[in-house]
C-alpha cells in the first residue's frame, strides 16, 4: 500500500473502531424556547447538566440544546426538521404559549403548534417527552428562579436536570 493510501486508510479504520467501541446510546434534543436555552451559562443549563448526569451513569448520550430565546411556537414548529437531526431517539420538549401571547398570537394556536411539533416528531419515530409541567413545578420551588423572575436560576437548572433524568431511558 502506498504512503498516501495508508494516510487515508488508517484514519478511516481508526474512526470505525472508535465508533464501534464508543457508540452513542441515543441522541437527545432538548427543544423549545428560553425554558430550554436558559438565562445562565451554557454549561449550567439543564440540557448540559442532564447530559453530564447521563454520562455519569455510563451512557455515551449527547443532549443537544435546541432552545431559542424568545421563540414562538410557530417558529419552533418551522425549525423542528432542522433542529432535530436524523438519528435522534428522544426529544425533550419544553414549550408553552408565553412568547406567542407576548406577540399577540392566540394561545389556542400555540397549543395546536405544540401538538403539531409532537405529531411531526412521532411520525419520524422519535419519542417525545413533554416537560413543561416539570419545568413549572421546578420554577415554583424556592431558589429556582433567576433575577429576571422568569427563567431558571443555576439552582433551578440543577433541579430541572435531576427531575428530567428519570424520564430519559
Amino acid at each position: 500500500m502506498t504512503s498516501s493510501r495508508l494516510r487515508i486508510f488508517l484514519p478511516a479504520v481508526a474512526a470505525i473502531v472508535i465508533a464501534s467501541v464508543h457508540p452513542a446510546s441515543a441522541q437527545i434534543v432538548a427543544l423549545g424556547h428560553s425554558a430550554v436555552h436558559g438565562n445562565v451559562s451554557e454549561s449550567e443549563m439543564w440540557p448540559a447538566l442532564l447530559e453530564g448526569m447521563l454520562r455519569a451513569k455510563g451512557s455515551q448520550v449527547h443532549v443537544a440544546n435546541a432552545g431559542v430565546w424568545g421563540e414562538t411556537t410557530d417558529q419552533t414548529l418551522a425549525r423542528t426538521p432542522s433542529a432535530v437531526p436524523a438519528g435522534t431517539k428522544l426529544v425533550i420538549l419544553c414549550d408553552n404559549p408565553a412568547n406567542d401571547v407576548r406577540h399577540n398570537m392566540s394561545p389556542a394556536q400555540a397549543m395546536q403548534n405544540i401538538a403539531a411539533i409532537k405529531s411531526q416528531l412521532k411520525a419520524r419515530g422519535i419519542r417525545v417527552v413533554d416537560v413543561w409541567g416539570t419545568y413549572m413545578s421546578v420554577w415554583r420551588q424556592p431558589g429556582s428562579v433567576g433575577p429576571d423572575g422568569r427563567h431558571l436560576s443555576v439552582e433551578g437548572n440543577k433541579k430541572m436536570a435531576v427531575a428530567v433524568v428519570g424520564m430519559v431511558r
